[in-house]
């Protein structure tokens, strides 16, 4: 092989490496355009959300707190329900019984009816309150339009741009995802620089010289690089929420390629009712576990599925959570399910929200969740202004 059929091979290389980077750049900018908007609400949405029970437990301070007093005999649990829902004229069963193991705070009873067939929020959602009351007399300390609470109103538009759960807010979201993910990886190649020594790409080199265009361009590239790897973690764990097929998917890689279905809750072995199953499965649930920092129980909009019972062992990480299923009728613990038991699929669909939220870490990692999530929120429009000002060469811009 002669000199010049090397120089040839070389050239022909590099042409190839320049024209693949030019239809990268391509994809990246007009898929960018494409998913922008739904990328910023969501990272937007999602920061706010990040903080959301701090905040709540600050701004709702007043109606979830209570004087405790002398005599702490709590009042049963069914009249507490009872008189939530003679507060709507019977006409909504509860959904969600949220009862901390804190001697301070109120209990709480949400209602829920939605229209799964609805178009919007406001239209899904026909009904949702909550009613706070004073565990030790049964008194409502404050009834909450949770329609429209703040931190449900933004988890919608996260979840859904506020169109409510149909198919036009599912492929949105979910291909917007799945784009997202497209632009990361075609960022990361665009952003790889020739030699490691190219420091502008790892760090903020402004000059007094430097224009607007340079210094967009550089929060641009220097952010995308270093929230990418966080940003695909929140993105991916976002599609394990928003598609069904890729939840199954990353389960069966997990399993080792095999689909293990669900275990089918056991079924009543008792048949003599009681009279109050609802307080008879709190007793139970703090009976087993007295470490409890609060206790969940929650009918499913399906009526055959039992009641569910979540324990909390810890308010911050959400696949510590014992879930306990009791038959509605005899208060019999039917299943038992903690995170240890469950197969390698069922374990990383658990830690989904944590890993999501970034609260698996504490609240060192909310933070760091928090701040890439703003990052990814100005992605868009630093990319967008490079598209506006696209008057002047790319080139140009990286050489100022």
């Amino acid at each position: 092989m002669n000199d010049l059929t090397i120089f040839r091979l070389f050239q022909g290389h590099f042409f190839m490496k320049k024209k693949l980077k030019k239809i990268l750049r391509k994809i990246h900018l007009w898929l960018g355009l494409a998913s922008g908007i739904v990328v910023l609400i969501m990272a937007i949405t999602g920061a706010i959300y990040v903080f959301s029970y701090e905040i709540k437990s600050i701004l709702h301070k007043e109606n979830e707190t209570i004087k405790v007093p002398i005599n702490k005999q709590r009042v049963s649990l069914t009249k507490m329900v009872e008189k939530a829902s003679a507060q709507f004229n019977d006409k909504y069963q509860f959904q969600n019984i949220s009862i901390p193991n804190f001697p301070n705070r109120t209990v709480s009873i949400s209602f829920i009816e939605r229209d799964n067939n609805a178009f919007g929020y406001w239209n899904y959602i026909k009904f949702n309150k909550t009613v706070h009351f004073n565990p030790y007399t049964g008194e409502i300390v404050h009834i909450e339009n949770s329609k429209w609470e703040f931190f449900n109103v933004v988890l919608s538009i996260h979840m859904t741009l506020f169109l409510g759960y149909n198919d036009v807010s599912h492929y949105i979201v979910v291909w917007s995802m799945y784009v997202f993910i497209i632009m990361l990886i075609t960022g990361l190649i665009l952003w790889w620089p020739k030699k490691i020594k190219q420091k502008q790409k790892f760090w903020f080199r402004w000059k007094k010289s430097s224009n607007r265009k340079r210094k967009n361009y550089d929060l641009h590239q220097i952010l995308g690089f270093y929230t990418s790897f966080i940003a695909l973690l929140i993105a991916l764990t976002g599609l394990m929420w928003a598609s069904k097929s890729f939840n199954t998917s990353v389960k069966w890689i997990a399993n080792g390629g095999k689909n293990i279905p669900y275990k089918e809750i056991s079924k009543a072995k008792k048949i003599t009712t009681v009279e109050k199953p609802l307080d008879e499965i709190l007793k139970s649930v703090e009976t087993n576990i007295p470490e409890s920092k609060y206790i969940l129980i929650r009918r499913h909009p399906k009526p055959s599925i039992p009641y569910i019972a979540r324990s909390y062992v810890n308010e911050s990480l959400n696949y510590t959570r014992v879930e306990m299923y009791y038959d509605k009728k005899t208060a019999e613990l039917l299943d038992v399910k903690q995170f240890e038991d469950k197969n390698k699929g069922e374990k990383l669909q658990t830690l989904n929200y944590d890993l999501h939220v970034g609260s698996i870490g504490g609240i060192t990692t909310k933070i760091l969740f928090f701040i890439i999530s703003v990052f990814i929120g100005s992605l868009p429009v630093t990319g967008f202004f490079i598209w506006w000002k696209r008057g002047s060469k790319l080139s140009t811009i990286t050489k100022s």
